[in-house]
């Protein structure tokens, strides 16, 4: 059987097709604190209305020629299998098989990598076992560098089992330390173009930010009020071109660095804590 070119080099070349779920049985799971503020609220939302937003995802990527790929959201009928972002991460030699670490997500990685399978995409041979290492908190900062975040979902252990893993390819794993309360890394980071990004100066520690100015990075630093609210967490399409949302604070200063951003109506899965960069999972990115 002829494999894909499941492929990335970095998170911010040319995107070329990418991993989608259907919200088919979403619902919200108390798995971070957005996520538990918004069921205290006793908050719903329409299925209809689920679907419509959704579909505006899915254009952008049509209106651009991206490929999509689907998820299959059966058997197992997992109310956030939508966020395809945090079953592992693709890499220059394929995708490596995350672990979840909470139970409420637990089998998402296991209808990720059997539909993989059957699309003929590259998976590792080896993929995480310890501890829990999950996509939200993995970023390639350049080909041989991957940054995993070590907040509220990756572990030390599942940071280990990464780095153990992909140095049998020369790539090199680094852990980013922060507060449970961010959640996730891209919420705090969010790559843009080439050597860009956003990052949340409040949550992220200094010898990050060291690390990405010594690799030639420019950030547009802002407070940690948008680290809550997924406004950092946005999809670099590559060619300066950015998915982000309607209502997004930080589009007029994406814009200002000369980007092409693309807006559609996110908003309800923005108050369940799922960004866009949680709802996209690349499978192939040129250089």
């Amino acid at each position: 059987m002829v494999e894909n070119n499941t492929v990335i080099y970095n998170s911010t070349g040319k995107l070329k097709r990418v991993f989608l779920g259907k919200p088919t049985y979403h619902a919200n799971i108390p798995v971070s604190d957005v996520a538990r503020d918004l069921m205290d609220s006793g908050l719903n939302y329409e299925f209809a209305d689920k679907i419509q937003q959704h579909k505006e995802l899915e254009d952008v990527f049509r209106q651009l020629d991206i490929e999509i790929c689907w998820v299959e959201v059966e058997p197992e009928k997992l109310p956030w299998q939508m966020f395809t972002r945090d079953f592992g991460v693709n890499s220059p030699d394929g995708i490596l098989v995350g672990r979840f670490r909470y139970l409420e997500r637990k089998g998402e990685e296991i209808a990720a990598k059997r539909t993989l399978e059957k699309l003929s995409e590259k998976v590792l041979p080896k993929q995480i076992s310890k501890g829990a290492m999950e996509g939200g908190d993995s970023f390639w900062l350049n080909e041989e560098i991957l940054v995993i975040g070590n907040g509220n979902r990756s572990t030390y252990s599942g940071f280990d089992d990464a780095r153990r893993i992909l140095a049998e390819n020369g790539k090199r794993v680094y852990v980013i330390e922060f507060l449970s309360k961010w959640n996730h890394l891209d919420n705090n980071f969010g790559p843009l173009a080439d050597k860009l990004a956003i990052v949340n100066i409040d949550a992220v520690p200094d010898y990050f930010i060291g690390m990405l100015d010594a690799l030639g990075w420019e950030l547009i630093k802002v407070p940690g009020e948008y680290g809550r609210t997924c406004e950092i967490n946005v999809l670099a399409l590559g060619e300066d071109r950015v998915l982000s949302f309607r209502g997004n604070r930080l589009n007029d200063a994406m814009k200002a660095h000369g980007l092409e951003v693309y807006d559609p109506d996110y908003s309800i899965f923005i108050a369940n804590g799922g960004g866009i960069h949680c709802s996209t999972f690349e499978l192939e990115r040129e250089r």
